[in-house]
């Protein structure tokens, strides 16, 4: 089985999707909500099966798989809250970036599934942190609607005093 990446099958979807005669894009449509439906049964069977196997233990053995997790997750029966796991990427993303680690900070999940995370303005590597975050909570939660970032302003420049020497 290949690297399945949920965004980019999510992405490879919608290309398939819009390449439609604009006729039949609902009937197209309708077959991606259908085979989701289907799949997402499945699942739960599956969560059903393995509850009753091992417990909860084994369902988190599963749910821990990056790929079975995501698919857990996008049919709403992973077994971790959700704002566990964005608590538990951000940990991730925080130790990716080293000593820029604390400069990233989780604000929040909004009801719509957005997740707010505060960056420093003008970082020199603000891009590369937006990057490590937004893998990062994409991997751990894909059933997020992804994450803004909300600049945090520097505030007013430090003052260095110094003692002045000679004349």
């Amino acid at each position: 089985m290949g690297d399945w990446d949920p965004a980019r099958v999510a992405e490879r979807l919608e290309e398939v999707l819009d390449r439609l005669d604009p006729r039949t894009r609902p009937a197209g449509e309708e077959l991606v909500r259908l085979l989701m439906q289907f799949y997402g049964a499945g699942l739960e069977q599956v969560v059903t099966v393995a509850r009753a196997a091992g417990g909860d233990a084994l369902v988190h053995r599963l749910a821990a798989d990056p790929l079975v997790g995501g698919l857990l997750a996008l049919h709403d029966l992973h077994p971790v809250e959700l704002r566990v796991r964005v608590q538990q990427a951000m940990a991730v993303a925080t130790r990716k970036l080293g000593s820029h680690g604390g400069d990233v900070e989780l604000l929040g999940i909004d009801p719509d599934g957005t997740v707010r995370v505060a960056v420093p303005a003008n970082g020199c590597s603000t891009g590369t942190m937006r990057e490590i975050v937004t893998d990062e909570v994409a991997a751990a939660a894909p059933d997020t609607a992804g994450v803004a970032f909300v600049e945090r302003d520097p505030g007013p420049a430090l003052l260095q005093i110094g003692v002045r020497r000679g004349p």
